[in-house]
């Protein structure tokens, strides 16, 4: 059974939890025997594409340029339709919600990922996400159109019945894997540790992340203890986000990092604890990241936190401050906790891979064929 996958995902993105579920997904069908993934491009400036050794072209990889992924997403989409057209496929599997692709279906059976509800749930609440006024009704689209749709947790797949209307029994629910690379690095290379005590907050800090919400929570215990917050990636900080740390008397105790894998492997390490204060997520790989590296979580009790999480993390509501500085301190002062939560962590991780993703998927196709 061959497998046509699209260019959308990456032609759009350099990095990512699409493009990295996709390249893993592709890479782990062509280690079987029976099926086979074809994925047509001719560029793509996306590491996670190198990180499993596929052999794509990069495009202008140093230089940026107005319309410079527009350009990318074209000559892509035409590599695409060209597979479409030859018809050497049983499912096509798109990989983004673009609809370019179904005049030219053939009949073939269609498969989508949707990988949270996000959009849908707060665009009307925060304005950032109205950039792509269209992705609600693309989506739609495909969930009307598809003959099978893959939800990565239970959470996501209640919010497409909810919000799309879609019949339950049309969705699969596939988690995925973790892909945080083992440390290979030699002494002489690792990062320096940190010399104090932190929490750890990783990736962007879109409003729905509820960062400034986690921020104002914690700052009692990051005055009371000297702890600091850690933020690892995401970019430097806005006026407005150096505005509320300033308000809030902690801009000694707050500090943002640019991070690669080994870095941030370090930081998951040495942390008190990894703090996840996210309104929703439509799965939650830094979790996962956190139980491979031995960090205690605290996360907020939404979404599909619990349901990646299960027992091995404290759940707590950043809109009640209190319970956030209960979970701090404790960790702060009961090893035995902590080594607890650590070894649930290690435990519950082996629920989640990358091979589990592969085979259900593959389930879901061969019904189809």
């Amino acid at each position: 059974m061959k497998i046509l996958f699209d260019h959308q995902a990456f032609s759009l993105h350099t990095y990512g939890g699409v493009s990295r579920y996709f390249s893993e997904l592709i890479h782990g069908i062509n280690l079987t025997p029976d099926y086979s993934a074809a994925l047509p491009l001719l560029f793509s400036n996306n590491i996670h594409l190198k990180e499993k050794g596929f052999d794509i072209n990069h495009f202008l990889l140093n230089k940026d340029f107005k319309r410079k992924k527009r350009l990318i997403y074209e000559i892509n989409k035409f590599y695409s339709l060209l597979a479409l057209k030859k018809k050497q496929y049983d499912i096509l599997h798109p990989t983004y919600f673009d609809s370019y692709f179904i005049p030219y279906l053939n009949r073939k059976p269609l498969v989508v990922t949707f990988h949270d509800m996000i959009h849908e749930k707060f665009s009307d609440q925060f304005k950032e996400l109205t950039f792509d006024r269209g992705i609600i009704a693309r989506k739609k689209l495909m969930a009307n159109q598809a003959d099978r749709i893959i939800a990565v947790s239970e959470s996501t797949k209640r919010d497409i019945v909810e919000l799309l209307n879609i019949k339950p029994e049309k969705i699969e629910v596939v988690y995925h894997g973790c892909s945080f690379p083992p440390s290979v690095v030699s002494s002489t290379e690792e990062p320096d540790p940190v010399p104090f005590p932190y929490l750890l907050y990783v990736g962007s800090r879109q409003v729905y992340k509820n960062f400034g919400g986690m921020l104002t929570a914690i700052q009692p215990v990051l005055k009371k203890y000297r702890l600091k917050l850690l933020c690892a990636g995401g970019g430097g900080f806005t006026e407005s986000e150096h505005q509320l740390i300033q308000s809030l008397g902690i801009s000694d105790l707050v500090e943002q990092h640019v991070i690669n894998d080994q870095i941030l492997r370090k930081l998951y390490q040495q942390a008190v604890a990894f703090i996840f204060p996210s309104l929703y997520e439509g799965f939650g790989i830094p979790i996962l990241e956190a139980f491979d590296c031995g960090c205690p979580c605290i996360v907020n009790n939404s979404s599909s936190l619990p349901e990646v999480a299960g027992e091995a993390a404290l759940y707590v509501n950043f809109n009640e401050p209190d319970s956030v500085i209960d979970a701090v301190e404790r960790l702060l002062s009961d090893t035995e906790l902590k080594q607890q939560l650590i070894k649930k962590g290690k435990e519950r991780l082996r629920e989640f891979s990358w091979k589990n993703t592969v085979d259900s998927t593959l389930r879901l196709y061969k019904e189809l064929g």
